[in-house]
């Protein structure tokens, strides 16, 4: 079996209440719009999200499929995770959120798994490439992706707190 793995582990604090934080995560359209690679997030029967990702890889572009399932009952936690009955494209996404003082604290996991019998399966190029060559590159684009992707979070959450802050006051 040829896999290709990537992780995220990361943590953003954020000067906004928890409600404002969650509902910004919990409308899939700010994925397609913020970060990069997310194509598209389509919903299905079912409770499943189709997630298309693409990027670029050192043997070219791909683009995969990632049906998931929420799967968090925790009221703070927003968690997707691979639909029953997928065995090759595996993604798991969890946002865990406290809230102190009005700050929101994020953890972020992100999670990826490609599977495939035989490497040229995920592209043609691949099977001149080791497995662990081709995760460090998906790790490194995964990782860019995603930090940039929270900045721009962090950065949108936080004026628009701001600004209504500032419309409550002048009331």
């Amino acid at each position: 079996m040829f896999r290709v793995r990537s992780s995220f582990k990361g943590k953003i604090e954020v000067n906004a209440p928890l409600q404002a934080v969650k509902k910004f995560f919990s409308n899939l359209t700010n994925f397609t719009e913020m970060l990069g690679g997310v194509e598209a997030i389509r919903r299905e029967v079912g409770g499943i999200a189709r997630w298309t990702i693409a990027t670029e890889t050192p043997v070219g572009h791909v683009r995969f499929t990632f049906p998931v399932r929420e799967t968090s009952p925790h009221a703070e936690v927003i968690e997707w995770s691979p639909a029953p009955n997928e065995r090759e494209n595996l993604l798991r996404y969890s946002l865990k959120m406290k809230e102190s003082n009005r700050t929101t604290t994020v953890d972020v996991t992100h999670q990826v798994e490609l599977r495939r019998a035989r490497a040229w399966e995920l592209h043609p190029g691949v099977g001149l490439m080791t497995e662990a060559r081709l995760s460090n590159a998906l790790q490194r684009r995964i990782n860019e992706a995603i930090e940039d992707f929270l900045q721009r979070v962090k950065e949108k959450l936080e004026k628009s707190a701001t600004e209504t802050q500032r419309h409550r006051e002048s009331i």
